[in-house]
């Protein structure tokens, strides 16, 4: 009996020891791995950091979970080119761009993967990269349809506010995904007219004489400037101000076709965001600013070749909201071929110029008109 309990005790230890070391081994083994790939990790963070540490990579963002993100190799190398040929021939300095305000490129790209979106998108991705600012892309939906554009921005907002005040974006800029940016030199601050800029200044405490001449009145004044287009309100592009204001207008947006079902929505959630800002009581109208669409939603008359060469004196033929040299970007809503005339703006933008480098082509500017928008 002795004997079967030695063997016994014997056994179990066997069995202890045995287990005991392979789950030391396999310990060892993962924390090998682990360290392996943390290593790994690393120098691949060194190398890309290493193509060019004036761009914070950390900037571009996707949500979802996959990573929609376009490669940023030759992005990050064109930035560098671009950003030179900026400073050397635009109006809009470097320092001027980092007093402004911390403005973020928010975006969607989601679904079956397209060329002309992708494409799109790196012109986007560019001028971010440009003026190292912000990029979010929404990589998966979050509800059904087009109505996406709210839920998603409501949620980065809410994300931001639970920022420190000095941390967190101060603006979105949403662009829709048929959005081909033009002018990689002029940074979307430029927008907003000067007043606001210095708001923002005065708000950070860096200019401690406009704190004390700016009301709070004026800077609460505006947290929403968009466009109109033939149809109404064009909810394709348009600067959004990030704060409680923001929330609530979103969250009614979203809310309203179950609150008001037996209203029509033509345009789905644009219409619907048109509604609430429209609202009789005036809370959300009275934030908003409305500027003209040739700001930054300017559409295409016809194709890139026309817009390359069109002439002075044939101006005449586009109405104020068409495209031409000079203008920010282009929107192709609604547009009857969207694919083949993104691709063929795209391309044409691959071999272009800087268009302040040749200022006698430039045929709007409306900085000035920004300005006085501004004084009025």
């Amino acid at each position: 009996m002795a004997g079967v309990s030695t063997f016994v005790t014997s056994s179990l230890r066997s069995v202890l020891f045995r287990r005991v070391f392979g789950a030391l081994f396999a310990t060892l083994v993962i924390f090998y791995i682990l360290s392996h790939i943390s290593i790994t990790i690393e120098e691949t963070a060194n190398e890309e950091t290493a193509i060019d540490t004036s761009v914070d990579l950390t900037r571009f963002i996707s949500h979802g979970s996959t990573n929609c993100i376009p490669p940023l190799d030759n992005i990050i190398a064109k930035a560098n080119s671009v950003r030179s040929e900026c400073e050397e021939s635009s109006p809009f300095s470097k320092e001027q761009n980092l007093a402004g305000p911390r403005i973020g490129t928010v975006t969607a790209q989601f679904g079956k993967v397209q060329e002309s979106y992708q494409q799109a998108l790196q012109t986007q991705a560019l001028h971010c990269a440009v003026h190292d600012s912000w990029l979010h892309i929404m990589c998966n939906p979050i509800v059904d349809s087009l109505w996406n554009k709210e839920a998603f921005l409501l949620k980065l907002v809410l994300e931001e506010m639970m920022k420190p005040e000095e941390e967190r974006l101060e603006w979105i800029f949403w662009v829709d995904r048929d959005v081909v940016i033009l002018d990689q030199c002029r940074p979307i601050s430029s927008f907003l007219p000067p007043k606001m800029q210095q708001q923002v200044r005065s708000q950070r405490g860096e200019d401690e004489e406009l704190s004390e001449e700016l009301s709070q009145d004026d800077a609460e004044d505006t947290h929403l400037l968009v466009t109109n287009d033939s149809s109404g309100l064009n909810n394709g592009v348009f600067l959004l101000r990030v704060n409680t204001w923001a929330i609530e207008m979103l969250t009614e947006t979203l809310a309203f076709p179950v609150y008001k079902p037996d209203v029509e929505l033509q345009f789905t959630e644009q219409s619907a965001m048109s509604a609430v800002i429209s609202s009789p009581d005036m809370r959300f109208h009275r934030n908003t600013q409305f500027v003209a669409q040739e700001w930054f939603n300017a559409f295409p008359k016809d194709g890139p070749t026309e817009f390359l060469e069109r002439k002075e004196e044939d101006e005449k033929e586009l109405d104020a909201f068409q495209v031409r040299r000079g203008d920010f970007l282009v929107h192709f809503a609604g547009h009857h071929h969207k694919v083949e005339a993104i691709l063929s703006w795209t391309k044409m933008l691959r071999d272009a110029r800087s268009i302040w480098r040749e200022r006698e082509r430039i045929q709007r500017d409306i900085s000035k008109e920004v300005e006085r928008f501004g004084r009025s």
